[in-house]
Order: C-alpha cells, then structure tokens, then sequence
C-alpha cells in the first residue's frame, strides 16, 4: 500500500491545487463584488490604480463592477491558468 502512495508523482496534485487556488481566488472576488467590498487599498495616483482605470479593465474586460478585480483577476489568470493547464496537459499525456 505504501509502495502505492508513492509511486504517484508529486506533479498531478501541484496543477490540482493551482487550478483550485484559482477558482478559490474567483469565489472570493465574486463575494466582494456583490458585498461591494474590496480588501484592496489603492492610493490614488499610484502605477496600480492608473493600470486598474485603463479601459482594458473598465470597459472590455470586465467580469466584476471594480476595476481593481478585474485587474487582480487578469494577473492571476495570466500566471496561474497556464501553470495549472501545462501540469494538466502533462500529467495526462504522461499516463498513457
């Protein structure tokens, strides 16, 4: 049984936490949207909030109503999505 557990490769569970972690992360900004909260504090005429107000994230992408969501949601799926589908694509390509 032991033999078992360890023959699996630590790979297949690190793209199940990162996709998970994503989904996490989505859940929470759709509670903040509809609370109207944001855990996040912009200073006004920072690089972040200029980059947050771009029209990129006020007017063509925009899965929530606060600009700065949408920017953390962008960054995120930017670096974790290809992470977790390239642990995917290789996991599964791997058991055959």
């Amino acid at each position: 049984m032991k033999d078992t557990l360890q023959s699996h490769p630590h790979r297949r569970k690190e793209w199940m936490y990162i996709l998970a972690g994503l989904v996490v992360l989505q859940l929470l900004f759709i509670a903040f949207d509809h609370a109207s909260w944001t855990p996040f504090k912009v200073k006004e005429g920072s690089w972040f909030e200029d980059l947050s107000q771009a029209k990129l994230f006020t007017e063509w992408f925009t899965p929530y109503k606060t600009a700065s969501h949408n920017l953390f949601t962008a960054i995120f799926a930017a670096t974790l999505l290809p992470a977790g589908l390239i642990g995917a694509v290789k996991d599964l390509s791997s058991r055959k």
